[in-house]
């Protein structure tokens, strides 16, 4: 199983956090893709795909930081921005488009779930594809829409079509389906705000009667990092967390 991560997307709010960027940006005395990586690591076996900037490569040496925390994953190294996380995403064609399994999660979020179990789950059922939600219903998140049976017929972007939000954990049981259809989805120019995303990649599977289906979180359990506020929130639970146990 392939554990894709990609992390070439612009970091501009995190400009005056860090001097270091979002991915380096200490929690709790961890740079923050350290977490990550611990909790992802709960899925085994993985091999673990970074898709990163070259500009953090450069003035921060992240490759160097991956590898000590997974010394067995390849690091792919994009050379300028791309047009949306999918498309930054097929930068690693190269190792996912095959028939391993392949998760696709966003560096900057934190599930308190037991990841492991629910791709074990995805995986009994025979899905083609599978992703992690949880209720909300801001238009900040991707949603999608199930039917009487849990199996998603629409996902979308930015645009809430139900109460069931992304969480940003996506499931495909076979690497070259989600190439083949991030391809397709781009041929149709099917882009939000001139950005192509991970989550709408499943619309062009579904059309191939794909099964698709979701694992419902409590949304306290999913914590994003994206934005300083984001990264506030999650140190301030850790350190609540810390108090407690002491």
């Amino acid at each position: 199983m392939n554990i894709l991560v990609p992390m070439a997307g612009p970091e501009d709010a995190f400009t005056e956090a860090s001097p270091f960027g979002k991915c380096l940006m200490e929690i709790d005395q961890k740079p923050l893709i350290e977490h990550v990586v611990q909790n992802l690591a709960a899925i085994p076996p993985a091999r673990f795909i970074f898709v990163i900037r070259k500009e953090d490569v450069r003035r921060f040496h992240l490759d160097d930081v991956l590898r000590l925390l997974r010394p067995e994953a390849t690091i792919i190294v994009a050379d300028a921005p791309t047009a949306g996380a999918a498309c930054t995403a097929l930068l690693a064609s190269a190792s996912i488009d095959n028939d391993e399994p392949l998760i696709i999660a966003n560096g900057d979020q934190i599930l308190a779930a037991d990841l492991g179990a629910i791709v074990q789950g995805f995986t009994t059922r025979s899905l083609d594809g599978g992703l992690i939600v949880f209720d909300a219903v801001h238009p900040r998140w991707s949603y999608v829409r199930v039917n009487a049976d849990g199996m998603v017929v629409e996902a979308a972007e930015k645009r809430p079509i139900s109460r069931h939000a992304s969480a940003g954990f996506y499931y495909f049981r076979r690497g070259r389906d989600f190439v083949s259809a991030t391809k397709e989805m781009i041929r149709k120019n099917d882009a939000v705000n001139g950005a192509f995303f991970v989550c709408p990649v499943y619309n062009q599977l579904i059309l191939q009667n794909a099964q698709i289906g979701i694992f419902e979180i409590p949304s306290e359990s999913y914590h994003s990092l994206g934005t300083p506020r984001g990264v506030d929130a999650y140190q301030e639970r850790l350190t609540s967390r810390n108090a407690r146990v002491t």
